[in-house]
């Protein structure tokens, strides 16, 4: 399946299920995050915007468990990270969603990040997944690191076309 398609069909899907669905959903995945990230020392982690696998509660408890997280801000054509210690930190930014200010002091270079969260439009048996097409994790996702796609079960689809600088991903978490 073409990447458009994929993304086209992903965003479809995600978007059409239902609010007491999401809310189950999220409770499961928050859950799964928690555990998998336990003894990792440091975090990237995106936050989520619309009708996105939620992740503000996900960084609200790595924030009060003292976890060293950090989220994505658009620079240019790519991602830096920056460490948040409260989600007040947090700002409207590129495409309206939500960044933290990106101050030198609490910048974290990719190799730090032990494991990413990730964003995606869809996903297929393979864990290759689409975004939204700009290629911004693509440009950040170490071999170093674990790669983890955070979505809902609807987000499936068949086999996507990969291009060469697409990075398949370790895992997709679903709930």
């Amino acid at each position: 399946m073409k990447k458009s398609q994929a993304r086209a069909a992903g965003l479809i899907a995600r978007s059409a299920v239902s609010h007491s669905t999401r809310r189950s959903y999220d409770a499961a995945l928050l859950t799964k995050m928690k555990a998998l990230s336990r003894n990792e020392p440091c975090i990237g982690c995106y936050v989520s915007m619309k009708d996105e696998a939620d992740t503000l509660a996900y960084l609200s408890w790595c924030i009060s468990s003292g976890r060293n997280v950090a989220v994505p801000k658009v620079e240019g054509s790519t991602l830096g990270f920056y460490r948040i210690s409260s989600l007040e930190e947090l700002q409207s930014g590129a495409f309206g969603v939500l960044e933290p200010e990106g101050n030198a002091d609490s910048h974290i270079p990719l190799e730090a990040i032990s494991l990413m969260f990730v964003p995606l439009s869809s996903f297929d048996e393979t864990n290759q997944r689409t975004g939204y097409g700009k290629g911004y994790y693509d440009s950040v996702l170490l071999p170093s690191m674990k790669k983890i796609g955070i979505a809902y079960p609807e987000q499936q689809v068949p086999g996507i076309e990969a291009d060469p600088w697409d990075i398949p991903l370790d895992q997709i978490l679903l709930p």
